[in-house]
């Protein structure tokens, strides 16, 4: 899941758990939410900018059946 509010990260990851790999972009005015970031668990996996998960590779994705992989 990716997303720039690691509050609606936490929450998904609180429900799905390892099944579910979470990517925060940190761009826009949420990007420099002191209080945001401190109040929350941090993604499995932090971006700049969202252009940047072109070039990512997360390897197996837990649950997601035999050897898919995302990117």
């Amino acid at each position: 899941m990716v997303d720039d509010k690691l509050r609606i990260l936490a929450a998904m990851k609180q429900l799905w758990r390892e099944r579910l790999t979470t990517v925060f972009v940190r761009q826009g005015h949420y990007a420099l939410d002191a209080r945001a970031l401190q109040a929350y668990p941090p993604a499995d996996l932090t971006l700049a900018h969202i252009g940047e998960l072109v070039d990512c590779s997360l390897g197996p994705v837990p649950g997601a059946g035999h050897g898919q992989r995302l990117g």
